[in-house]
């Protein structure tokens, strides 16, 4: 048995001093995004109310860890219309900023849960579409609090592709190598975290005037999806 922990302990070792090589030799990807995000979402509506709201304020980021995102840019934008409401939740960290895991790691399942939400209903990289255009696989679930239901879509991009959370489980020591063979050798890549919930379904929204406003600036950052991946 202690031969098996020594071994394993030096497998660890010399994968982390290859990788601490690699990051040494190879200069991280290129960012793609050169706006502010709270440039490109909508800050104006035809006929609805629009806040900014501090990160803090969201289920995701409570004042006690908000600080410790580390993100390079967020935005928490909220659209009411009548008793229509829509959050908009992003946060980005430029390529090499975060690990996958920390940044993966404040999704609803996780954060609007330990901040009193119930999960009701959940479903895994599902599709979204808008209009003739696709986006990535969406992550879905219904979360209710104090009797108040939200649809929540999500998508944790990176390097520019949604990643799923199905296999999801509770981080370990062999993270790292799941990592890789998700992602490959270059762990730098740049990552968004997307965040859309709303009181109403989606298929409501999209017949409300002005979503498919909000929609339509996703795809400033490379939200919609690749003709191969369809």
């Amino acid at each position: 048995m202690k031969k098996i922990i020594l071994s394993l302990g030096i497998a660890i070792l010399l994968l982390a001093i290859s990788l601490r090589a690699y990051f040494a030799l190879v200069p991280p990807p290129q960012a793609t995004l050169h706006e502010a995000l709270a440039d490109i979402i909508p800050s104006k509506l035809s006929g609805w109310k629009i806040k900014d709201m501090d990160m803090a304020e969201s289920p995701e980021s409570s004042a006690r860890i908000s600080n410790f995102l580390n993100f390079d840019d967020a935005i928490f934008r909220v659209f009411e219309k009548g008793d229509t409401f829509v959050g908009l939740y992003i946060a980005y960290w430029s390529p090499g900023k975060a690990s996958y895991r920390w940044a993966g790691a404040h999704t609803p399942d996780t954060c609007w849960v330990l901040n009193g939400w119930t999960r009701t209903d959940r479903a895994y990289s599902i599709p979204f579409q808008h209009g003739d255009t696709h986006f990535q696989p969406a992550e879905y679930g219904v979360y209710e609090k104090n009797g108040s239901a939200q649809n929540v879509y999500f998508w944790h991009l990176v390097g520019g592709t949604a990643f799923g959370y199905e296999q999801e489980g509770v981080p370990n020591i062999f993270g790292a190598l799941l990592d890789i063979k998700h992602h490959g050798l270059n762990l730098r890549q740049e990552q968004f975290f997307i965040r859309l919930s709303s009181n109403r379904s989606l298929e409501n929204l999209k017949n409300t005037q002005g979503f498919n406003e909000i929609l339509d600036s996703l795809t400033t950052i490379h939200l919609t999806a690749s003709p191969e991946t369809l």
